[in-house]
């Protein structure tokens, strides 16, 4: 019988002998953690740990925290006309991304095993939130970025401890992407690091933090018909999908799980298609955090879509800085990245794919202060501050006044 904290093959069953093991020796699948038939429970406290129960650590040990999760499901009533659709603001996690949830399990088996520090790649808030953990963990992160990380998700990687290099290719080039991450969680493995790659195929046991996600929007909105996630490796949407499916299991209602993904980054097709590779050469997306060149967790992408009825969307990154706008217009400042679930919603609502009753649930990943590119795009829409004088202070407040 396998135990609810195993690590196991997705497809047989067959137990992770070795910390550093990426595929089954039996069948070639992918790990994930035994919790298919495990009842998914809450504490009343606040916070991503009251599902520590369904997590895969010591609930009776050691957790590390800076108090992510449970974070708002806010509606935006008149949102393309449409009469239901809600934003679960990820971004307001405590370093602006959806990774706390990840990195917060992370940190903690770090301390509850007695390994090293953190080792991983990063597009940038992976690494961010890892430096934070890391810190509040008191231990150390080496980090591989992209070689054109976005200079803010740097420098928070560096202002929290972090230290990074840019190695070039990664993000861009699958062959680069795919043999600097087999190599880095190898070696971390071997040296007593935690691997951080935010993917089940390389830490499943840490992406279950995400799978509280599907808790949370489960309480919040038990009526929702569709969860639009964004798609760069595929670790988010597996890690919803696979929360979605215990919650099935134990015989409640789910929503159809919605992937979007960047057009200029359409590895997740190619899973829908049945070649889990994912690879596609390069990327040309410019979306800062979906710019991942291999599809690290195609089953368990395709998987969430199957399970639950769902579909994919691909977005134009024109698309995705239309839907960043229209959160901003509803005082909702998130990154591209952030914003490209509600993309894929808005392509789907104006296609006529969703009936006037449907319960429509955007995630937003991350912040929009985390690239200061795109926050210079929505800062354009305002006017240039204007140096005043006291003596001016009377002209100004009238003209306000006149303006409202």
């Amino acid at each position: 019988m396998v135990d609810a904290h195993d690590v196991i093959c997705r497809d047989c069953e067959t137990p992770r002998a070795v910390l550093a093991a990426f595929r089954c020796p039996r069948c070639g699948g992918e790990f994930t953690t035994g919790y298919a038939n495990a009842p998914v429970t809450a504490t009343g406290e606040h916070g991503m740990w009251r599902w520590r129960s369904v997590l895969p650590v010591d609930p009776a040990g050691a957790l590390i925290s800076l108090g992510e999760g449970d974070t708002p499901l806010v509606p935006l009533d008149a949102a393309a006309g449409f009469p239901s659709i809600s934003v679960k603001c990820e971004h307001l996690n405590p370093t602006g991304s959806f990774k706390d949830r990840v990195l917060a399990v992370a940190a903690t088996l770090v301390v509850q095993r007695g390994l090293r520090g953190f080792v991983g790649t990063s597009s940038g808030n992976g690494g961010a939130s890892a430096a934070a953990y890391a810190r509040r963990g008191r231990f150390s992160t080496l980090l591989f970025t992209l070689s054109d990380v976005v200079e803010q998700k740097l420098l928070q990687i560096r202002a929290l401890g972090g230290h990074a290099f840019m190695l070039q290719g990664i993000g861009h080039d699958a062959a680069t992407t795919r043999a600097a991450a087999e190599r880095i969680a190898e070696v971390a493995a071997e040296q007593g690091f935690a691997p951080v790659l935010t993917g089940g195929r390389y830490a499943p046991e840490a992406m279950d933090g995400a799978t509280t996600i599907a808790y949370e929007l489960w309480e919040q909105d038990p009526h929702a018909t569709h969860v639009y996630v964004p798609v760069g490796g595929g670790g988010l949407l597996s890690a919803v999908g696979r929360g979605f499916e215990r919650l099935a299991a134990a015989g409640h209602r789910v929503p159809r799980v919605v992937a979007v993904q960047p057009s200029g980054c359409a590895t997740l097709r190619a899973a829908v298609d049945g070649d889990y590779s994912g690879i596609t050469g390069e990327t040309s997306t410019a979306i800062s955090g979906l710019q991942v060149a291999v599809l690290f967790d195609g089953p368990g992408a395709w998987q969430a879509i199957r399970s639950s009825g769902g579909h994919l969307v691909e977005v134009t990154d024109d698309a995705v800085r239309d839907a960043q706008r229209h959160l901003a217009d509803a005082g909702m400042l998130v990154e591209p990245a952030g914003a490209t679930a509600y993309a894929g919603a808005l392509a789907d609502i104006a296609a006529g794919a969703h009936d006037a009753d449907a319960r429509i649930i955007v995630v937003a990943t991350g912040a929009g202060y985390k690239d200061s590119e795109a926050l210079q795009r929505l800062a354009t829409q305002a006017p240039q501050p204007a140096r005043i004088t006291i003596d001016d202070l009377d002209d100004v407040l009238s003209a306000h006044r006149d303006r409202s």
